[in-house]
Parts: C-alpha cells; sequence; structure tokens
C-alpha cells in the first residue's frame, strides 16, 4: 500500500471520528427524552393539538394551530415520535388546512410571501376549558421595518435561500449578527423589553447551517455566536418539564433564564438543531457541490 493511499485511508478515519465527535456533541446539548415527555405532556386527547405552554395563563389553556402545532408536528417527527406527530398533522389538515400562516412555514421548508405583516389572533372556539386559537397575518398592516427583528431577519434569509438567493440570504445573515451584544440579539424587542427571545438564539442557528449547506464562509467567521448560542439553549431546557423556557434576562454581565415553558420556542429549538430543514433549504442555493455528514456538519465546539 502506498504512502498516498495510507494517507487518504487515515484521513478517512479521522473525519470519520470527527463526525461521531460533532454528532455526540450535538445529542449532548439538550436531553432529547426529556423533549418527548414535554409534548407527550402538552398534549390534549380528544383534540388531537398540543396546549402551548405549562403554567403561565392564558397560554396554559390555549392551543395554538399557528404557530405551536404546526411546529409540534414538525419538531415531534424529528425526534421520532411519528405517531403522536400523525395525529396533530391530521388534525391540521382536517380542521384548518395545514395550520399555515404565511410565515412560520418557512421553518418546514414551505415558501412564504414577500412581505411581513402584523398578526391577530382568531379565535376558535372554546371547549372543554381550552382556546383554540388561530394566528392570522393582517394584510392590511405590513412590518415595514422588519429588518429591525432578528427572527424575521432569519425568515426572509431562509425565503432568499429557498428561491435560490445565497448572496442575499449571506447579507442578511451579516445584518442580524450586527445585533449581536455578546448576550443576545439586541433587536427592536430587546430594546422595548429588556426580555431576550430563547428562540431567536435558535433561529440563528438554522439559518447558519442552512448557509453551510449552500455552500457559505462567511458563517466561520462567527461560530462565537454559533456556540454561545447554543450554550445558553443548553441553560434554558426545564429540568422537570422538558420543554425550552421562552426568554432570559442579563443582569450584571449574568444570564438568567425565565419564561415560561412553551411548545412554540421549543419546537424551533428541535428544528433548528436535529432536523435536515436547513439543509433542504441550503441545498436550494448551493453553488457547487459541499459534503456535508450524516449529522448535517454541524460544527458545535
Amino acid at each position: 500500500m502506498d504512502r498516498e493511499l495510507i494517507a487518504i485511508l487515515f484521513l478517512a478515519i479521522l473525519l470519520s471520528g470527527l463526525v461521531s465527535l460533532y454528532c455526540s456533541n450535538l445529542n449532548m446539548i439538550l436531553d432529547r427524552s426529556k423533549l418527548v415527555s414535554f409534548y407527550r405532556r402538552q398534549f390534549i386527547e380528544g383534540m388531537g393539538l398540543v396546549k402551548a405552554a405549562v403554567t403561565a395563563y392564558p397560554d396554559n389553556i390555549t392551543i395554538y394551530v399557528a404557530n405551536d402545532n404546526v411546529l409540534a408536528s414538525k419538531a415531534l417527527a424529528v425526534l421520532g415520535e411519528y405517531q403522536l406527530a400523525a395525529r396533530i398533522q391530521a388534525t391540521l389538515d382536517k380542521n384548518f388546512s395545514r395550520g399555515f400562516n404565511g410565515k412560520i412555514e418557512i421553518l418546514a421548508g414551505e415558501d412564504i410571501p414577500d412581505t411581513f405583516y402584523a398578526s391577530y389572533n382568531e379565535l376558535v372556539k372554546e371547549v372543554n376549558g381550552y382556546r383554540i386559537v388561530y394566528e392570522r397575518l393582517s394584510y392590511s398592516k405590513p412590518i415595514v421595518d422588519w429588518y429591525n427583528y432578528a427572527d424575521l431577519l432569519v425568515y426572509r434569509a431562509l425565503d432568499e435561500l429557498l428561491s435560490g438567493s445565497r448572496l442575499e440570504a449571506e447579507h442578511l445573515f451579516v445584518n442580524l449578527t450586527k445585533l449581536w451584544d455578546g448576550y443576545g440579539f439586541r433587536d427592536k424587542s430587546v430594546n422595548e423589553t429588556g426580555i431576550y427571545a430563547i428562540h431567536k438564539l435558535a433561529l440563528f442557528i438554522y439559518l447558519y447551517r442552512a448557509l453551510r449547506a449552500a455552500g457559505s464562509t462567511i458563517i466561520y467567521n462567527y461560530r462565537n455566536i454559533y456556540k454561545q448560542c447554543l450554550e445558553i439553549i443548553k441553560r434554558a431546557q426545564d429540568p422537570v418539564y422538558g420543554g425550552i423556557h421562552t426568554d432570559y434576562e442579563v443582569r450584571n454581565g449574568e444570564i438568567l433564564v425565565q419564561g415560561d415553558v412553551n411548545v412554540e420556542t421549543t419546537s424551533i429549538v428541535v428544528l433548528a438543531l436535529y432536523s435536515n430543514y436547513p439543509e433542504i433549504i441550503g441545498d436550494r442555493a448551493r453553488s457547487n457541490v459541499v459534503l456535508h455528514d450524516s449529522c448535517y456538519g454541524d460544527d458545535l465546539w
């Protein structure tokens, strides 16, 4: 066996070990069994849907079609809970025409409108002490300053990738990083409330992975943000309920996780960390073939 072949085999073994290490670290970020337990706890028998939150009123008695159940059905399938995912999806298909709302479905690789709109909650009905609510878009109220919101920057960047524009997505990604203040994404919402949102950290990871799949290299300049997002998300998993807390504050340089544990935040985290949706979207904008590993090439540590 010549030296060149030996070198190739050695490199293959090394890369295989790195892939295993990355996958192992990915699975160590959160306790997946507790995530599943959280969804099971939130599932309402007889309705075929999950309620939004654990303790915070009125979300603890509210069932949101979108975003919560649309995202939960996808997240549960990612976690291997296919039966529960199918039950939720069947309810959405039968009663709510899939439940999409023109925004959140981008996280499932579906195209969304080019304009963002303010939303409102439509009360569908009240039954057995629960409220079923459908978040819909108010088409008379476009959001003209969407670029000031971290989540909307991500949604627009993902939609650009779906349409094949990696360069525009990269531009939006860089604008997103400019909102990072060392603790989180200080967008317009944070400036108004002082509260950071966990789901926006997950959305950054989602976009990072999508751009990586698209062949982007600029993302590697921001690996420090990627790692910090993962660290905060890891701290946000509730040890009892298993889901992810919604918010955190920063006091004297210390991150304090707070807010209830809810389905929307938990589902966005699951899709960002464990699904292959980022790769599905990123592949649409690939300019060159790029190898990615069995856990979708996450550079965790």
